[in-house]
């Protein structure tokens, strides 16, 4: 491990201590109840399921059946859970919550309602969405792509403009393009703006949070550019590219386009292998050295008919 490593390490671990003490995390008992974490997430599981087995809690909480065995047996004595045979096992029990198990629950689950709203009470409105936008970032990194709910839905007020930051700003750490390519931006969105032939923008979010877009910038009856395709970082390798490029290109048919072009330069490796995947092919190629030396600019062309 590198310095480098070592450092992240220590500020990963410098932020768990500072967040479990914070949140009350190193209590023995959680938000007032005689439980522990680990004990009130189990009820969780329970409760979300209506129905389960404890394979399916071992399974889905990654936790020793041994301890898990020991916890149900202590829900089961204190009237919290209850069991009964598995009709197509008759080695499992099928585990639920007793009426006194859900109000045990709901209890839980209410104070723990009234401890985010007093966090909440105590800062500053504007930085609420700074905070849901950082748990969402985290949680986004370590999951791997996984559980994602991600939606799409054409653009909005406010959008150009913030499409326009994450290219300008995504381009420059990723590729080094600078103000010039900045400008090429802003004045593809204002054409786009004040274009008579029809355009539409499609954006992905992850809740509240701007994780992609894609558009389809109408030329003429019969051309369209397909243009400002962009994944956020941590969004990519989970099939997000192919969503928008699946909503653009059922649009462009749908418009009744008989051709779509798109510029793209060739250090764009997925998407160039994405765009040749969806049956586009290059068909034209010049250095574009105003953006950064040694960029190629490639046209690439697809055919509806």
């Amino acid at each position: 491990m590198d310095r480098n490593s070592e450092e992240f390490v220590a500020e990963i671990r410098d932020f768990n201590r500072f967040y479990t003490n914070f949140i009350g995390l190193v209590n023995r008992n959680i938000l007032k109840s005689p439980y522990s974490l680990a004990e009130v997430r189990v009820l969780l599981e329970i409760d979300a399921a209506g129905r389960c087995t404890a394979r399916d809690l071992t399974r889905k909480l990654d936790i020793d059946p041994g301890y898990l065995s020991r916890m149900l047996s202590r829900f089961t004595k204190n009237g919290l859970v209850e069991g009964s045979v598995s009709p197509s096992d008759g080695r499992a029990k099928i585990l639920s919550l007793t009426d006194k198990g859900r109000d045990t629950f709901r209890q839980v689950s209410s104070e723990s309602s009234r401890q985010v709203a007093s966090i909440l009470g105590e800062l500053p409105e504007k930085d609420w969405l700074r905070l849901i936008n950082s748990m969402r970032s985290i949680r986004s990194i370590l999951s791997h792509g996984n559980n994602r709910e991600i939606s799409i839905r054409t653009h909005r007020i406010g959008d150009l403009g913030y499409i326009i930051y994450r290219h300008a700003v995504l381009y420059q750490e990723e590729y080094g393009l600078g103000p010039v390519f900045e400008d090429y931006l802003l004045e593809g969105f204002l054409a786009f703006s004040r274009s008579e032939q029809p355009g539409t923008i499609w954006i992905a979010e992850d809740g509240d949070q701007i994780v992609g877009s894609i558009a389809i910038a109408g030329i003429d009856s019969e051309a369209a550019q397909l243009r400002w395709f962009l994944i956020e970082p941590e969004y990519r390798g989970v099939g997000l590219g192919r969503r928008l490029m699946t909503v653009a290109m059922d649009h462009c048919r749908d418009k009744g386009y008989r051709k779509v072009f798109l510029w793209t330069f060739s250090d764009l490796h997925a998407a160039r292998h994405l765009y040749k995947e969806y049956g586009f092919q290059i068909t034209e190629e010049h250095p574009n050295d105003s953006w950064k030396p040694g960029i190629v600019e490639e046209r690439w062309d697809i055919s509806l008919e």
